[in-house]
């Protein structure tokens, strides 16, 4: 991992720990639990990045993923979500990240590499196979 995805996991894993801890002793850690903890990181990172949504960064993966988890407590929904997210950034112009710097029209054909690692981290955490993609990593 390198570059600012390391430090946007950084801050956003470290925000979750202590996430978690503030609901105290609530029992079980239910995907209730969970989504409340996601949300509260993905606003301390908010204070970080600028990132958004629709910035074609891991944030297209990451937004939809906490979102659905939130609403629906439905793991697989949520890395669907995540799924669907990484799909929309075929063919977006980056405004932020490494993505900005690279020339061609590649990222046509491609979704955003963060946002794909990170969708596909959430696949396989939720226990769904990756979907072959319609495209060639080169």
């Amino acid at each position: 991992m390198d570059g600012t995805s390391g430090a946007i996991f950084s801050i956003f894993l470290n925000s979750l720990v202590y996430s978690l801890r503030q609901q105290g002793s609530v029992g079980e850690a239910t995907a209730k639990v969970w989504g409340a903890a996601l949300k509260q990181s993905s606003k301390a990172l908010s204070k970080y990045t600028p990132a958004q949504p629709g910035d074609r960064t891991l944030i297209d993966a990451l937004h939809p993923f906490v979102e659905t988890l939130s609403e629906t407590g439905d793991l697989k929904k949520a890395a669907e979500a995540s799924r669907k997210g990484t799909e929309s950034t075929k063919g977006m112009v980056a405004s932020l990240g490494r993505a900005v710097y690279v020339g061609g029209s590649g990222f046509k054909q491609v979704p955003d590499p963060g946002a794909f690692g990170l969708s596909e981290f959430f696949l396989g955490l939720a226990g769904l196979n990756a979907a072959e993609p319609d495209y060639e990593l080169v």
